[in-house]
């Protein structure tokens, strides 16, 4: 492997990642990577860049399920996964979902059932009034993206 200031790599070797999975850590030597004008956009590292690459079936697979995402009947499958993920995100952030004020199952679940209505008919009186629904939010990061 070459890296961008044109070094050949020096040790390849198997390693387990935190998850305990297995890599394979690619390490360039600190004596190429300390003087190189790159350094700085390279890594941190002071002991020289390492780079961390998945078994290549495992590679293989994640690249395969990424082009699969740009299909339609992909895109399509995942918008019920996205009206799901827009209620959870409601519920968690407009009605308080996540905690409970209640101690016991019972008042607890209660409690599940107004906010679940509570939600139907803000909702319904959205839809009645007419007032779109909010689009995806973007991330921080995402926004730093230049546009294409």
């Amino acid at each position: 492997m070459v890296c961008p200031g044109g070094q050949t790599s020096t040790i390849w070797r198997d390693a387990k990642s935190y998850r305990g999975t297995p890599v394979i850590r690619v390490r360039f030597a600190a004596r190429h990577c300390t003087p190189c004008p790159a350094f700085g956009e390279c890594t941190k590292n002071r002991l020289g860049r390492e780079i961390t690459l998945r078994p290549q079936a495992e590679h293989e697979a994640i690249h395969a399920a990424r082009a699969a995402e740009q299909g339609e009947d992909w895109k399509r499958r995942y918008g019920h996964r996205n009206g799901v993920e827009a209620t959870v995100s409601q519920g968690v952030r407009a009605f308080g979902l996540r905690s409970s004020r209640y101690r016991g199952l019972a008042k607890t679940h209660l409690q599940h059932l107004f906010t679940a209505a509570a939600m139907n008919l803000t909702r319904l009186d959205a839809w009645n009034k007419n007032i779109p629904r909010a689009g995806a939010r973007i991330s921080r990061f995402e926004a730093l993206r230049p546009a294409a």
